[in-house]
């Protein structure tokens, strides 16, 4: 239920963005070049620790053309607990781990403009690399060491599917946003209890064309 309370609270601050959506940006959305940065949480759950919530921080690039763009990003993800891994016997072993950062690539669409006020949506890839990983439980026989610890190794990064959608209001060149992205949970990953969600707000600063206009 925390999971749930945290995400209505961030999509109630995302339903704010309407009351500033009404100034127009001095900058014309489409072809323009989107620099931004970004804070917020993620949940998710492994084989040892449920709906364990983590800050994270992140910095996004979008370029845009008409009702479409490429969104760009990296995240840092804060943490500090544990998941497991199996030997081929099923024996559980836990696994101490620690930070996570994230890069992502996605086609995003911006279907509607409300006087600056734009939903938005995408979908993607994401590059997830758990930074610090440790053997908690050591075999008893050390025959199974190497075993244990190559499962280890295989499962501390995955590359995994993921869906965005968001709410973006123009205020002069500046866009604040809001948006949560969903992750599925992924075999043979030291996250993979369920699938994985972030809620993210931040803000947009739109440096111009992205690409050559004629004079």
């Amino acid at each position: 239920m925390r999971t749930v309370r945290w995400m209505t609270s961030g999509l109630a601050l995302v339903a704010l963005l309407p009351a500033v959506g009404a100034a127009q940006s001095s900058r014309p959305f489409q072809d323009s070049w989107f620099w931004g940065a970004k804070a917020g949480l993620m949940t998710f759950s492994t084989t040892t620790v449920s709906n364990h919530v983590a800050p994270t921080f992140g910095i996004d690039m979008l370029v845009t053309r008409n009702k479409g763009g490429l969104y760009i990003s990296g995240e840092q993800d804060f943490f500090n607990t544990t998941s497991a891994v199996q030997d081929n016997t099923g024996n559980n072993y836990r696994v101490a781990i620690h930070d996570m950062r994230r890069y992502t690539a996605a086609a995003m669409a911006f279907p509607v403009n409300w006087g600056g006020l734009r939903p938005y949506a995408g979908i993607g890839f994401s590059m997830n690399l758990i930074q610090h990983i440790g053997l908690i439980d050591q075999p008893v026989d050390p025959l199974l060491v190497p075993q244990v610890t190559s499962q280890m190794d295989n499962q501390k990064d995955r590359i995994s599917f993921v869906a965005i959608g968001g709410l973006q209001a123009a205020i002069k060149n500046f866009s604040l946003f809001g948006q949560v992205t969903y992750m599925p949970s992924a075999a043979n990953f030291l996250l993979n209890g369920r699938a994985t969600y972030m809620l993210e707000g931040g803000i947009r600063y739109n440096f111009g064309t992205s690409v050559d206009r004629p004079d």
